[in-house]
């Protein structure tokens, strides 16, 4: 998505009214419905998800830039599967981590913990902003950031959408039509190719040996998981055993290149 061809939401002057009411009358339904019609169905591929979003979502929803991530939370850490990313500086895309801690995004855990849009205004922002989200707003100008998703909870997997360079006038609109995009968004990216089920069905494992999974998709030797999980190594090494006879393979690194 180029920073150019940014939508603009004329006003009619027709005196004060209640915010509430003027959030509901401003909502651009027709835009909306375009918006559903154009998008794409079968098997949907990351360019495609782009072209709706800088397309019919853009007149319905205008903005600047646009990011867009799959990924999976376990343990309070985000592991990314699929990200999307238009119009945004190339060294702020080369700055996004395939993998962090929830503890050092307090926007986005702020989003997990309540499941709930929110918008950044840098000029007002919220109490649970960090520095380090702040800082980037500014040395990337991203002004203002709108931001929602949807969590599956059975998964632990989940779409995050943010919206930059978004207008400030209207919250309560704003964060209505991030409620209607969020579910699109998310049902787009699960029907792209980067996130098509592993071959590894990680429901076939116990909460347990999930947790053992997420420690060594962290790169952790048994010792350090042993330690965390409080359990001896010859522990860690009877449930991972378990955990290769439940999926049908044989050695970590098959496990680790299947998820990764």
């Amino acid at each position: 998505m180029s920073g150019s061809g940014r939508g603009r939401r004329s006003v009619t002057k027709r005196g004060r009214r209640p915010e509430r009411e003027a959030s509901q009358s401003g909502t651009n339904l027709a835009a909306w419905i375009d918006a559903l019609t154009a998008v794409p169905m079968g098997e949907v591929t990351e360019d495609q998800i782009l072209q709706w979003v800088e397309g019919p979502l853009r007149r319905f929803l205008p903005f600047e830039r646009f990011l867009g991530g799959y990924g999976r939370l376990s343990g309070g850490r985000i592991r990314m599967r699929s990200l999307v990313t238009s119009g945004h500086h190339p060294d702020f895309v080369a700055g996004l981590e395939d993998a962090f801690d929830l503890a050092l995004r307090g926007c986005f855990a702020w989003w997990v913990q309540n499941r709930a849009a929110f918008i950044l205004d840098p000029a007002d922002p919220p109490d649970f902003a960090t520095a380090r989200e702040l800082e980037e707003i500014k040395r990337f100008s991203l002004g203002a950031v709108a931001a929602h998703g949807v969590v599956d909870p059975f998964a632990s997997a989940g779409t995050y959408i943010s919206f930059s360079g978004v207008a400030v006038g209207d919250p309560i609109q704003t964060r209505a039509s991030l409620n209607l995009v969020a579910p699109v968004l998310h049902t787009l990216f699960l029907a792209t190719e980067q996130v098509a089920r592993s071959p590894i069905d990680l429901a076939r494992l116990t909460n347990r040996q999930r947790q053992l999974v997420d420690l060594a998709l962290m790169g952790l030797p048994d010792k350090t998981i042993a330690s965390r999980l409080g359990i001896s190594e010859h522990t860690v090494g009877n449930h991972f055993r378990g955990i290769y006879e439940r999926l049908g393979i044989t050695r970590r690194s098959q496990l680790i290149a299947a998820l990764k």
